[in-house]
């Protein structure tokens, strides 16, 4: 069987979406929801700094912490709308490649930025209209945030040429994460709690790597230019490709799922 068709992957996702309507629409209610008591809490008199104008920088601080938690541990959430046996022997059964359906699953996380977004206009919306009605001076959260993040104001000529090792440093490590996380998603069989475990496999090779490779980090900011460019360039590569091992056993797994097991899928 090819392994990729397109029109063969547009019935899977067609089917995806239908049977997770109300997962979709249950993460959009709790979305939409919390962002709007944060909104809230934060910009009218409940809060502490009593003042509409004060508290939309925290705002701000929930909303992009929001999406990069999300961007970063997304992958681990791809079987949490199935509730069972039933939902994955079902998307097994499929009449579509396993590249397919595995690729259908890990979109999961983009359709939920998908719905974080128009959650978080909505709770936007929520937040001006009610500082209007009580007095406030209301201010949209998204222009703060745009106000905060605007590309312009950033002193790019500062940073130098380092902007963009240092960017693509930042996407190396999320797509390392998010490979991480796949990989745990597929290989634990609690889909409810596969991040947390995945969390813990992190932190513990992340004690072992310091541990065997102690780094002083007394002289990492003197540190500019030379080996310390090079040693970045170097962690890119092997993050890069650990990465990409990572995506490649996440998929193997994924194929060799069986609907019988108790903790992981080997």
């Amino acid at each position: 069987m090819i392994q990729f068709n397109i029109h063969r992957f547009a019935k899977v996702a067609r089917w995806s979406l239908t049977n997770d309507k109300s997962y979709y629409m249950r993460s959009l209610l709790q979305m939409f929801v919390f962002l709007t008591l944060v909104f809230l809490f934060f910009t009218t008199s409940f809060y502490w700094l009593k003042g509409a104008d004060t508290g939309y920088k925290p705002c701000c601080v929930v909303v992009v912490m929001m999406f990069f938690i999300q961007v970063a541990l997304g992958p681990a959430m791809m079987f949490n709308s199935m509730k069972g046996k039933h939902d994955m022997q079902a998307l097994l059964l499929l009449p579509a490649s396993n590249f397919e359906k595995y690729l259908m699953r890990y979109a999961t996380w983009i359709f939920v930025i998908g719905i974080i977004v128009v959650a978080y206009f909505g709770a936007d919306l929520v937040q001006y209209v009610f500082n209007w009605l009580i007095g406030n001076n209301p201010q949209s959260v998204t222009g703060a945030l745009f106000g905060r993040l605007n590309p312009f104001t950033v002193n790019w000529e500062a940073i130098g040429s380092k902007k963009v090792t240092v960017i693509n440093a930042l996407i190396i490590l999320f797509l390392w994460l998010q490979s991480c996380f796949a990989l745990g998603a597929t290989f634990f069989r609690s889909h409810k709690y596969s991040w947390i475990f995945t969390l813990l496999v992190l932190i513990f090779l992340s004690m072992v790597q310091t541990w065997l490779f102690p780094i002083s980090y007394e002289n990492q900011f003197d540190m500019i230019h030379g080996d310390a460019i090079t040693l970045l360039h170097i962690s890119d590569a092997v993050y890069g490709i650990w990465a990409i091992v990572n995506y490649w056993l996440s998929y193997r797994i994924f194929c060799r799922t069986q609907n019988i097991g108790k903790f992981v899928n080997i």
